[in-house]
């Protein structure tokens, strides 16, 4: 099954951000877990690129859900990129967007530091 989901990391000494594109779901939320993950793990600043991201299921929700709940718990910065109207409508629906530290772009997080 193709679902056309890509990502691109890119990480620099402020933050590391990660850029999706195409469908968030079952099939595709263990890589992109993987990488947030790392991400993670490198500590700084987590910053989730979502303005390419055409979809998002309940299983990408949970995933986001999860991931800020292990940067508060390893004191790492995470925070998303608004995606298109689908999946703010998702985050705004479920109250995670409420929950989560959400910008228009990676560069209101990146001038600040």
């Amino acid at each position: 099954m193709n679902n056309h989901f890509h990502f691109e990391v890119r990480s620099d000494d402020r933050a590391t951000v990660i850029a999706v594109r195409g469908e968030l779901d079952l099939a595709s939320a263990p890589a992109l877990e993987e990488a947030l993950n790392r991400a993670g793990d490198a500590g700084g600043l987590v910053i989730l690129d979502l303005r390419e991201l055409e979809f998002m299921d309940s299983t990408g929700l949970g995933l986001l859900v999860r991931t800020n709940q292990r940067a508060a718990e390893s004191g790492v910065r995470f925070a998303l990129v608004k995606g298109r109207q689908q999946v703010q409508r998702l985050l705004s629906l479920t109250g995670v967007g409420e929950r989560l530290t959400v910008v228009d772009s990676p560069e209101e997080l990146l001038g600040g530091n």
